[in-house]
């Protein structure tokens, strides 16, 4: 039968039909190269530059059948001697000069493939572990318990691994099983990265900062939350374990410690939960920038051989909030400051003496605030100052009656961060400084005046003379 002229006028308007699938071989593999082409060459011009030359070499060489080292030869030297169209130059970075051997690895779509298969889901290499055991779930429980002596051992004699491979598994393994098998949560995470600090402190490094800097723990974990859509929201903040020790591995690696600061920032504009949800131990809820710049200095004050770090991260914090409202700066500056000052006095013993002008940038911040637990901090601090100590606050302090009852009263309304040790104990707290102040004026020549500092303390708190032998 002869096609009618209908059919004859519109057979130009309708597409052809394809080959119904399955296709051979052949087709097969030119449908899987013309999606891979089309696939690169979107990517391309999303992620950056698109050497339409560069795209004809190859399509030219696909043609002649090249092999694919003369595919790769013809690409580089493309890249290597021409340039991006007019047309893309104003709209996409300009494509670097390269060598044959990194042309392949600068392409924004390697890159951007790169990131995709950094990403910790698909980051746990089975070729390595294949000789491993699966860790049973005690090991993962195990491995997120922080009181246990070993995490990454499993508990159970018949769960033991039979290889010495298996003997003792590093915690970043089992984080890396978990994560690919979204086992993963932020306690295990916690107790990895605490099982990892442990390891640092133990092992024979000179610093367990750096040990813990050169473990990459903090910035695997920090790729998970990353990929777990956790730090979006900034929910993970509400683990206070977690973050806690996460600060920890991050401030160890300057490279890092810029994330967090990132966190405080956002926190500050009002991002993520403003509080820490309430443990049984606290009576008042804890500003979550507060526990983590106080977490941050922590970090910073400790494994260094004087609180400079610690002072420039605190006079960091309070310039950051000092640009909110007075509330503000007060809800997240008063605890990680008064935490400072108590490191700088009682526990500064074995530090040698920092920056004076690092120091005296660090007692000013709370200058504007003369509540009396201030004034005592502030006492013990001049008390305390690496070129010009000075008594006078201490002893103006020590012989107010009233002032030192305001001191004692207002002690309950101090909070100290979840999951924090150091607690501000009052009167030990003004004992502490008065016994400064007995041998400061001792060792100044005025033993008759550090005399009757020592008989006002033994008046009022029944210290010993005991005491002061001691310290």
């Amino acid at each position: 039968m002869l096609p009618t002229k209908t059919y004859s006028s519109l057979k130009g308007m309708l597409p052809k039909i394809h080959h119904p699938l399955p296709l051979n071989e052949k087709s097969t593999k030119k449908l899987l190269d013309t999606l891979t082409t089309s696939f690169r060459k979107h990517l391309d011009r999303e992620h950056g530059w698109l050497d339409e030359e560069v795209e004809a070499a190859r399509q030219v060489g696909d043609k002649t059948s090249a092999t694919q080292s003369q595919r790769q030869t013809l690409s580089a030297s493309s890249l290597s001697s021409s340039s991006p169209p007019s047309s893309t130059a104003n709209s996409h970075p300009t494509k670097p000069q390269s060598s044959p051997h990194t042309d392949h690895l600068s392409r924004p779509t390697d890159r951007h493939l790169r990131a995709i298969l950094s990403n910790p889901l698909f980051s746990y290499d089975q070729t390595i572990n294949s000789a491993t055991r699966k860790p049973s779930a005690n090991t993962i429980k195990a491995a997120t318990t922080a009181a246990t002596a070993s995490p990454i051992i499993s508990s159970s004699p018949s769960e033991q691994p039979t290889t010495p491979l298996n003997a003792e598994r590093d915690p970043l393994d089992i984080f890396d099983w978990a994560v690919a098998r979204g086992l993963m949560t932020t306690k295990r995470a916690a107790g990895c990265l605490l099982a990892k600090r442990r390891e640092a402190i133990q092992s024979s490094s000179v610093s367990a900062k750096a040990s813990m800097a050169d473990s990459g723990a903090g910035f695997k974990v920090l790729q998970w939350l990353r990929a777990a859509g956790l730090e979006h929201n900034l929910s993970f903040l509400n683990d206070a374990q977690l973050t806690g020790v996460l600060v920890e591995f991050l401030a160890a690696e300057p490279a890092l410690e810029a994330v967090v600061w990132q966190w405080i920032e956002r926190l500050q504009r009002g991002e993520g939960p403003q509080q820490l949800p309430a443990s049984p131990k606290q009576t008042m809820p804890v500003a979550t920038a507060s526990f983590l710049l106080d977490k941050l200095v922590e970090a910073k004050a400790h494994g260094g051989a004087t609180l400079d770090d610690a002072y420039m991260a605190m006079r960091r914090g309070a310039d950051l909030f000092g640009r909110a409202s007075p509330e503000a700066f007060d809800r997240n500056i008063f605890w990680p400051w008064v935490a400072l000052s108590w490191m700088s006095t009682i526990k500064a013993w074995h530090l040698t003496n920092p920056t004076p002008r690092l120091y005296e940038s660090f007692v000013s911040i709370m200058d504007h605030d003369d509540r009396p637990i201030l004034r005592l901090e502030r006492a013990h601090l001049d008390l305390r100052h690496p070129t010009r100590p000075t008594p006078a606050p201490a002893q103006a302090l020590l012989a107010d009656d009233h002032l030192l009852q305001h001191v004692r009263a207002s002690m309950p309304r101090v909070e100290r961060p979840p999951g924090s040790s150091r607690q501000l104990k009052y009167p030990g707290r003004i004992v502490s400084m008065g016994l400064d102040t007995v041998r400061h004026l001792a060792f100044v020549g005025e033993p008759d005046e550090a005399q009757r500092v020592l008989d006002r303390l033994r008046l009022q708190f029944r210290v010993d003379q005991e005491i002061l032998d001691t310290r």
